[in-house]
């Protein structure tokens, strides 16, 4: 008999049904990539697991996170990879983009805002020294946010632990969602997706009614 996992084992990273076009993770792609994605995360952590400033955690997570977000779009759209680098092109405007393709849940993407707001406050103002200097709007989303993930119990005034656990989370689902978009995206210029394409159309385009 298979042992259910425990609420506070799970890592949720799916959205609501038909609400994007990959709403949940494929079981299948995660156990042929798991090692891999294991791997991307093994890298991202090292990059942040051992900050104790917490100016420091959100400016080096927020990067993580925008790198991944630059990740997840080349996968989908390749001719984003000219545009890597591009200071007009911001954190801000790639999450956008990656709503607007309606790619992955959009709770995923609105936990980039997060992680990008709290960044800008502390690389906007010298005062700000530790996450319980921030206004409060940022702070109290923290957990809710976090818990959406992960059902774990957690110090809700653990900011710096907050933010760590919703980096990881964040960059978990990107790495997820970033094999899945770019599977579809070759799957689309695949010979194979294009007579697939070409079948579905003639038969939706046969269905219409007739214009008498």
């Amino acid at each position: 008999m298979i042992e259910e996992p425990k609420p506070e084992e799970i890592i949720d990273i799916e959205g609501p049904e038909g609400e994007t076009i990959f709403w949940h993770t494929k079981s299948w792609l995660i156990k042929d990539r798991a090692s891999s994605i294991q791997a991307h995360m093994d890298e991202m952590w090292e990059h942040y697991r051992d900050v104790e400033d917490d100016r420091l955690l959100a400016l080096i997570g927020a990067l993580c996170v925008e790198n991944s977000l630059d990740g997840l779009l080349q996968g989908f759209a390749p001719g984003f990879k000219r545009f890597v680098g591009d200071t007009d092109l911001t954190m801000s405007l790639k999450t956008k983009i990656a709503q607007s393709l309606r790619l992955l849940p959009v709770r995923i993407l609105t936990a980039c805002n997060l992680i990008r707001q709290i960044r800008n406050e502390f690389a906007h103002n010298l005062a700000y020294k530790q996450l319980g200097q921030l206004d409060n709007k940022f702070l109290r989303k923290l957990e809710p946010y976090v818990t959406a993930f992960n059902k774990e119990e957690r110090d809700s005034t653990d900011y710096r632990g907050l933010l760590s656990n919703l980096i990881g989370f964040v960059l978990l689902a990107l790495r997820v969602y970033t094999g899945q978009t770019s599977l579809l995206r070759q799957y689309i210029e695949s010979a194979h997706g294009r007579e697939g394409f070409k079948k579905w159309a003639e038969d939706s385009l046969s269905a219409e009614p007739k214009a008498p």
